[in-house]
């Protein structure tokens, strides 16, 4: 029962097919999932518009640094409780980190958000815990 599930990106064409699909572990599936939730925005999916998180609402929003990172960890947390059912004891914590990226024409001021989700898998109770770090908000400075 381990290796019931499949694996990401989907590649449709090979199940309609009949051909075997890569399958991956329960814990694998978990956190590719919580990366699909973190990266998905409201309306993207168009059988649930709720499904996503606020993150790509609010990443050049100038909310101080401290509300910005509890409505997005607000928001994990309602996306996780509502479709990543098979977690429970859910913690999330929010880091955000701004880097100077220099070239040759122009400097950009890059946000780096770190997302940590520390939780239990609820079929085996065994801890479970997801990091991802990704960038957003491109400004550019001349």
């Amino acid at each position: 029962m381990e290796d019931q599930n499949y694996a990401l990106p989907l590649a449709l064409d090979r199940i309609v097919s009949g051909k075997n699909h890569p399958k991956c572990s329960e814990r694998e599936a978990i956190h590719q999932h919580l990366y699909l939730l973190m990266v998905t925005h409201f309306n993207e999916s168009r059988f649930d518009s709720g499904y996503g998180c606020a993150l790509w609402e609010h990443d050049f929003s100038v909310l101080s640094q401290i509300k910005w990172k509890d409505l997005i960890r607000e928001s994990l947390e309602e996306a996780v409780g509502k479709y990543e059912t098979r977690l429970s004891n859910t913690k999330i914590r929010v880091e955000v980190e701004e880097f100077e990226m220099l070239s040759k024409s122009t400097n950009y001021i890059r946000k780096r958000i770190g997302i940590e989700i520390k939780a239990t898998i609820r079929r085996t109770n065994e801890p479970f815990v997801f990091f991802e770090r990704i960038f957003i908000s491109p400004l550019s400075i001349e």
